[in-house]
């Protein structure tokens, strides 16, 4: 299942077409030139990114998607998940994303989108 964040990092997604998106995701439908900023599965990381038609996979079907930011090229997903652990840094001091992130989504740290 698909876990998007209230506060959503976006970038290079018109506004028009985030919501169509972000259904087409969740109904398991591909979609063309959308990456996905997640939790990831190895601890030792900050954050995956992944081209969004990868979680329509077997290994995805079993498992949570926790989604904090969506990007509308591979180019622009590097540089929002650089934006998003420079952010983490700047507030906290360490490399702690995904903690920072949550924060962020319970209204617990300052940031923008």
């Amino acid at each position: 299942m698909v876990i998007w964040k209230e506060a959503l990092y976006v970038a290079g997604v018109p506004q028009k077409k985030q919501k169509r998106i972000m259904k087409s995701i969740e109904k398991k439908r591909p979609v063309k030139d959308v990456y996905l900023i997640t939790a990831p599965s190895n601890e030792a990381n900050c954050l995956e990114y992944v081209n969004a038609n990868q979680i329509l996979q077997p290994y995805y079907r079993k498992r949570d998607v926790v989604v904090y930011g969506l990007a509308g090229s591979e180019t622009a997903a590097q540089e929002l998940a650089a934006t998003m652990v420079c952010g983490a840094y700047a507030a906290t001091g360490t490399f702690s994303v995904i903690p920072y992130l949550e924060a962020r989504n319970r209204g617990e740290a300052g940031g923008s989108s």
